[in-house]
């Protein structure tokens, strides 16, 4: 597991960046009270060290006409390391999978997965689900009202 030693500086710096992923360096440094190349060196060293893991835009799904959401939990057949391998790399090629987690509980992963509507999610099901690798059970529960969803991880300073 990775972990890496952030002193304030550097969650101050998280934090700013997981909300204005483009922001400026020399906003940035302002923010935080250091100069511009410290700054830079900073940031450099969190993406080296693999805590900043890349830069993306937050889309509106409805927006994009994927506005359809689900879980799924599902249940494989056999429990083997080569089928359960076969079986994430399946997931990993499709694109309306938005998250793949490996779970203990009822099933052995939970899936995110949008679509256009229900007419689009039951093609993707038959279509694309139910054929991946090993597949025994697929239970769907779909999502009628987001209350929250959050992409930042909570990152604290001092005293917080």
């Amino acid at each position: 597991m990775l972990k890496v030693k952030l002193d304030d500086t550097d969650r101050k710096i998280i934090r700013i960046l997981q909300q204005e992923g483009r922001i400026t360096n020399n906003e940035l440094a302002s923010r935080i009270g250091l100069t511009t190349t410290p700054t830079f060196e900073r940031v450099r060293s969190l993406e080296k060290k693999g805590v900043i893991t890349g830069y993306s835009a937050s889309i509106n799904r409805e927006a994009v006409d994927m506005g359809f959401s689900a879980f799924v939990t599902v249940t494989l057949s056999i429990h083997q390391l080569k089928l359960m391998e076969e079986f994430t790399q399946a997931v990993m090629e499709l694109p309306e999978i938005m998250a793949c987690y490996n779970t203990t509980g009822e099933g052995d992963f939970l899936l995110h997965v949008v679509a256009r509507d229900v007419k689009h999610y039951e093609h993707i099901m038959r279509n694309k689900l139910a054929t991946l690798p090993d597949v025994q059970k697929l239970h769907t529960s779909i999502v009628l009202n987001t209350i929250k969803e959050e992409n930042n991880v909570p990152v604290y300073v001092k005293d917080q």
